[in-house]
């Protein structure tokens, strides 16, 4: 029959059961009855049950302006917001779970607290939705106001059938470029252009927290998203519409306006769709296909060079210089991601993924790493030898044509003066290669903030000279090494027989002037010489 048909439907759309619970509790009072009850009485027995009115016009309805604490109540209003289920720890160790729910008549708004088996009902409710509960009860809450809650005698339907005026709920949703710094109570709909996984931490009091991130855009812009909590835990993936509620905007530790999602937020995915662009396909870009303002994308190349990690405002941050067969650009990590930089050497192949870029002061693009991107050291990425990299960038240049900031720059000419007094050996670090201090007895390395057992190696400042000029160039190392003649245990024998750190250069001088040398470097402006000195990463020799 229709009548037994409605009212099952609404048995099910108003207890939070499923239509396969409420058809085995009908099966089980007919049962009980021997087939004595009716499909319609059957049905009436199990609304009975769950504690529900089948004529709910009948019942007793106070004003949310009329609620006192300690008292039993019936109330009904229209849901303004929904705040997601959060669980807790009782004293027995057991976990209990609520939500809440600020809904409305036309006497007042109140916050509605839906204890455990009632907790589902703020999965199934929307706003706009009419609630009503029978049997909740009056508390005053922590900011003083009473609040209705629904505890295991309550009972919660959604939309029942009631003859009652109730205000209506206008949603204001904000367009992303609409929104501003310290916002509360942010509703938007948006697409995930980009999505970075949960990933846990620890919180200053030495508990876990867990977080997850996305890009969002709608039709006027792009903002990051940060959830926190249960929020963090919800499935998303790349080209998701999701409606946000009662979010917060802040600033985020690079500047730059975020939106915050957390435990009185909720985040629901949506059939609503807005009017833009399909999303373009993800794919490794060439560093030369990188422009400002990309999110979400990845890259290869080799390590050239980095830059140790030092201390801003907020943290840390490092940066290297990456290289494919295509350019060079700066790479930044930020905070957590700086110390990265410590396990990669010139030349190292790797994978960045997740990255995010955005214009220098140049106007340049740059790849940032925050804590949702990634590098991935593999060696055996399909990337061109460094020393093919370097050659596809190097320019040939005349001394005077030399500029503060030059890289891969070629220079030719010849040898016209040795600096003697300059030492010959200096120490550094075995396990990052970098200048160590001496204190006494032990060897310092700032960069990896410990003592460490140093390693000799030579350094060599001559000042070479072609058509157009004359500049110094400093060679460390094997550059060094190659200059001269001989390696790091030669010198220091010589160094060992005359007791004289500058033998060697005394004795090699005579054979190195006016010898033709062709360098690859990098051109820096020195503070001591107040002039432009030229730092050799690879000698030829004529």
């Amino acid at each position: 029959m229709k009548e037994t048909r409605e009212l099952f439907e609404r048995v099910v759309r108003e207890s939070g059961r499923s239509s396969q619970e409420i058809r085995e509790m009908i099966e089980k009072r007919k049962e009980a009855t021997h087939g004595l009850l009716s499909d319609y009485g059957a049905i009436y027995a199990v609304a009975k049950e769950l504690g529900m009115d089948i004529d709910t016009e009948k019942i007793m309805i106070t004003k949310l302006s009329d609620i006192k604490s300690q008292k039993s109540f019936n109330v009904v209003g229209r849901i303004k917001n929904i705040l997601p289920p959060r669980e807790f720890q009782r004293k027995d160790g057991s976990t209990g779970k609520f939500a809440s729910i600020i809904f409305l008549d036309n006497s007042s708004e109140s916050r509605l607290v839906l204890w455990d088996s009632n907790v589902e009902i703020a999965n199934r409710a929307k706003r706009g939705d009419i609630i009503l509960v029978r049997n909740g009860y009056g508390k005053e809450g922590i900011d003083g106001k009473i609040e209705i809650h629904a505890g295991s005698l309550s009972n919660v339907l959604i939309n029942p059938k009631l003859k009652i005026d109730l205000p209506e709920i206008k949603e204001e949703l904000f367009k992303i470029d609409k929104l501003q710094k310290d916002m509360n109570s942010v509703d938007l709909i948006c697409r995930v252009s980009a999505y970075y996984p949960a990933t846990e931490f620890k919180r200053s009091d030495g508990s876990d927290g867990i977080r997850a991130s996305f890009i969002a855009e709608d039709e006027t812009g792009s903002i990051r998203v940060v959830l926190w909590g249960d929020a963090a835990k919800t499935p998303l993936e790349r080209g998701d519409f999701v409606k946000i509620e009662n979010a917060y905007t802040k600033e985020g530790m690079n500047g730059e306006l975020e939106v915050q999602v957390g435990n009185r937020s909720r985040i629901t995915k949506t059939d609503e769709r807005l009017e833009l662009e399909p999303l373009p396909e993800i794919k490794d870009l060439k560093i030369t296909e990188i422009t400002p303002n990309i999110s979400g994308f990845s890259c290869a190349g080799r390590v050239l060079r980095t830059y140790p990690p030092r201390a801003y405002s907020n943290g840390t941050l490092a940066s290297l210089i990456l290289g494919d067969s295509s350019g060079t650009i700066r790479v930044v990590l930020w905070n957590e991601k700086s110390e990265i930089v410590n396990e990669l050497k010139r030349g190292d192949a790797i994978k960045i993924k997740n990255a995010y870029s955005k214009a220098n002061l140049n106007n340049e693009p740059e790849i940032h790493i925050g804590r949702y991107g990634e590098i991935v050291l593999n060696q055996d990425l399909d990337i061109a030898p460094l020393k093919e990299i370097e050659r596809s960038l190097i320019k040939e240049k005349n001394i005077i044509d030399l500029e503060n900031n030059d890289k891969y720059v070629r220079i030719k000419g010849r040898i016209v003066d040795i600096d003697e007094g300059r030492r010959l050996i200096y120490m550094t670090c075995s396990n990052c290669n970098r200048r160590v201090q001496n204190f006494g007895e032990t060897w310092f390395c700032e960069s990896c903030n410990e003592d460490v057992e140093p390693s000799p190696n030579l350094v060599i400042s001559i000042t070479l000279e072609d058509e157009t000029g004359s500049i110094r160039a400093v060679s460390f190392g094997e550059n060094a090494e190659r200059i001269l003649g001989i390696d790091i245990e030669e010198a220091m024998n010589i160094i060992g027989e005359t007791q004289d750190e500058f033998a060697p250069l005394r004795q090699l001088k005579d054979d190195l002037i006016d010898k033709e040398i062709s360098l690859l470097g990098r051109v820096r402006y020195s503070n001591f010489s107040d002039q432009l000195e030229f730092i050799v990463d690879e000698v030829e020799m004529a």
